[in-house]
């Protein structure tokens, strides 16, 4: 599930017709930034979108960039390289609330997101 409080989730729902299930994802990175303060969470998707832009060129996956803004509390209790991880994301009282489980364990409490950037990349098989 997706938060309703998306800053601009017109590119998201345009190329996937829907907001894609995350709940296979493999976290790249998760970085905090004190302007704001804002969390930078970065994960690849084999969930393909049926309508992709044509400059992304041949691809088997999704790299998804999403910032939270103006977080609240986050907690990070386990971050291995390789694996997969669910991100569940929803609103709550004028926040949004992430929890993500698997590989990594994360959970963090927001007053909104954007997507920060999308773009199809090549796994190796």
């Amino acid at each position: 599930m997706w938060p309703l409080r998306i800053e601009n989730p017109i590119f998201l729902q345009t190329i996937y017709g829907h907001y894609p299930d995350l709940s296979s994802v493999e976290i790249t990175s998760a970085t905090m930034g004190r302007d704001g303060p804002i969390m930078h969470l970065s994960f690849i998707s084999t969930v393909l979108p049926y309508r992709p832009p044509a400059k992304w060129g041949a691809f088997n996956a999704v790299s998804f960039g999403l910032e939270f803004l103006a977080v609240e509390s986050v907690s990070l209790r386990k971050f291995q390289s390789h694996g997969s991880s669910s991100i569940r994301m929803w609103d709550d009282a004028g926040k949004i609330l992430l929890t993500c489980d698997g590989a990594v364990r994360l959970s963090l409490t927001s007053q909104s997101m954007r997507v920060g950037g999308m773009s199809g990349v090549m796994l190796r098989q």
